[in-house]
C-alpha cells in the first residue's frame, strides 16, 4: 500500500510493518491480505491499546466497536481485558492489605492457587465484561478436581470466594462498571460431615511412642498438641522464653506459614482470639520441659539464634511440616499392629482431643474457646457441641486412669535416668 493510500485510512488504522534488511516491510497474511494495526485509548487502563487484524474490513469493524466503546457512559473498554489478566493484577493487588501492611504469603499462596487450579482453566480466555452472574454460577457448579472428579462443596465455596473478591478488587480499580458476582451463591451444597475424634489418652500415648521411635523428639510434639491444644502452625512459632513452666502456661502470639517453599514465622494472628495464654496440663508438662530442654544447649551456644522455639529442627531452625507428616505417616502405620488398632490421627485431631478433654472435665464453652483460640463461641459449640450434652462421666473415669498411667510412667523414666 503506497503512502498515499495510507493516509487514507481511517484515524486509529495504520498497516503493521516488519523492518527486514533495515527496510519497513508491510506484512500480510498467509494468502496475502493486509494486516492493520487498530489503536485506541483506554480510560481504564491509562494507556493506549492496539489490535492486530486481518483485512481492512476488519480493522474498520474493530475500530468501530472501540468507537462505540467510547460512546458509552462510563469506562467500557475493560470488557475488552481477559479475566486471566485481571487476574494476574488482582493476585499482585492481593499481597497488600487495605491497611497497607503485607498480606501473610500462605494466603496469597492460597488465592493464586485456587485461581490456577480451578477459575483460570474456565474463566482465562474469557472477556471479563462479559461475564455475568449465570457465567459465574456455572463456572462454580461445574468445577472439577485434577482427577475429573466433582469438586466437593467446600472447594467450591472457597472457589466462589475467590471470585467474588476478585470482583469487588475489580469494580474498586475501575476495570468494570458492575460487579456480577454480588449475588454469586454462597451454599453449594452440604459440607463435608466433620470425623468425630473420640479423646483416647492411650491412643495419644501409643502414637507419641511410635513418633519417638522414627523421630525422638516429636512424640512430645504430639503430646502437646493432644493436651495443650495447640494448631501446628502455633506450636512450631512459640519461642522458647515465652514458655513458663512454674505458672504452666504459654503464650501464643505468633504463627507460621509455609508456601512455595518458605517459611515465614509472623507476630500477627488471624484473628485476635489467636493472641492468649493457654494452659499446660500436668500430663504435657514432662513432655514441654524435654522439648526445652532439647534445644537448650543450642540457644546458649548461638546465643538465641538457633534452637529459639519450643520446636525446633535437626539444625536449630523451623521444624517444616512436611517433615511431620512423614514421621505421622510411618508411625500410625507402626501402630496398626496393635490389638486396638492404627492410631489415626492428625494434627489437627490431636488438637480436637484437648476440647474434648476440656469439656469432660467440666470447663464451660467460653473456657474451651479461649484455650482453643476461637473467635466466636459459636465455632467451639458447632465442632464440640455433642460433647457438651454427652454423659461424661465414663469418658473422665478412662481419662484418670489414662493420665494416672502416664504419671507413673513418667516418674519411672525420671528414677531409671537419676
Amino acid at each position: 500500500m503506497s503512502r498515499k493510500d495510507s493516509s487514507a485510512l481511517p484515524s486509529g488504522i495504520t498497516r503493521k510493518t516488519r523492518t527486514v534488511n533495515g527496510e519497513k516491510v508491510e506484512m500480510t497474511s498467509a494468502d496475502g491480505t493486509p494486516i492493520f494495526r487498530v489503536r485506541a485509548w483506554d480510560a481504564v487502563l491509562k494507556k493506549q491499546v492496539e489490535r492486530n487484524v486481518v483485512g481492512l474490513r476488519e480493522a474498520k469493524a474493530v475500530l468501530a466497536e472501540f468507537s462505540t466503546a467510547k460512546s458509552r457512559p462510563g469506562p467500557i473498554q475493560a470488557e475488552k481485558i481477559r479475566f486471566a489478566d485481571v487476574a494476574a493484577r488482582y493476585v499482585v493487588a492481593y499481597k497488600t492489605k487495605r491497611d497497607g501492611t503485607p498480606r501473610p504469603k500462605s494466603s496469597v499462596a492460597k488465592e493464586r492457587n485456587v485461581l490456577n487450579a480451578y477459575l483460570l482453566p474456565t474463566l482465562g480466555r474469557a472477556w471479563i465484561g462479559d461475564l455475568d452472574l449465570p457465567d459465574l454460577n456455572n463456572c462454580i457448579r461445574r468445577l472439577k478436581l485434577q482427577d475429573g472428579a466433582d469438586a466437593s462443596p467446600s472447594t467450591k465455596g472457597t472457589a466462589a470466594a475467590v471470585l467474588r473478591r476478585l470482583f469487588i478488587w475489580a469494580r474498586e480499580d475501575r476495570l468494570i462498571t458492575m460487579n456480577p458476582a454480588l449475588e454469586l451463591r454462597t451454599g453449594w451444597g452440604a459440607p463435608a460431615r466433620r470425623r468425630v475424634v473420640v479423646p483416647s489418652i492411650p491412643q495419644v500415648t501409643r502414637l507419641a511412642s511410635a513418633l519417638d521411635h522414627f523421630k525422638p523428639g516429636l512424640g512430645d510434639v504430639a503430646v502437646v498438641m493432644a493436651f495443650v491444644g495447640l494448631r501446628w502452625e502455633e506450636i512450631v512459632a512459640v519461642p522458647a522464653d515465652q514458655v513458663d513452666l512454674d505458672r504452666q502456661t504459654m503464650l501464643i502470639n505468633r504463627t507460621a506459614s509455609e508456601s512455595g517453599g518458605r517459611r515465614d514465622v509472623r507476630e500477627d494472628m488471624k484473628t485476635a482470639s489467636g493472641v492468649r495464654t493457654v494452659t499446660i496440663p500436668d500430663v504435657a508438662v514432662p513432655a514441654v520441659r524435654r522439648l526445652l530442654k532439647k534445644g537448650e544447649a543450642g540457644r546458649l551456644a548461638s546465643e538465641g539464634k538457633h534452637y529459639s522455639r519450643l520446636v525446633n529442627g535437626d539444625r536449630g531452625g523451623f521444624l517444616g511440616y512436611a517433615t511431620w507428616r512423614k514421621f505421622l505417616a510411618l508411625a500410625q502405620g507402626f501402630t496398626a499392629g496393635h490389638e486396638d488398632g492404627m492410631v489415626k490421627y492428625t494434627a489437627h485431631e490431636l488438637r480436637h482431643v484437648c476440647a474434648s478433654l476440656l469439656i469432660a472435665s467440666g470447663a464451660s464453652d467460653l473456657q474451651v474457646a479461649y484455650q482453643m483460640g476461637h473467635r466466636r463461641i459459636e465455632t467451639t459449640k458447632n465442632i464440640y457441641g455433642h460433647l457438651f450434652i454427652e454423659d461424661r462421666s465414663a469418658l473422665l473415669v478412662a481419662m484418670n486412669a489414662a493420665v494416672g498411667r502416664l504419671q507413673v510412667a513418667s516418674d519411672e523414666s525420671a528414677t531409671a535416668a537419676a
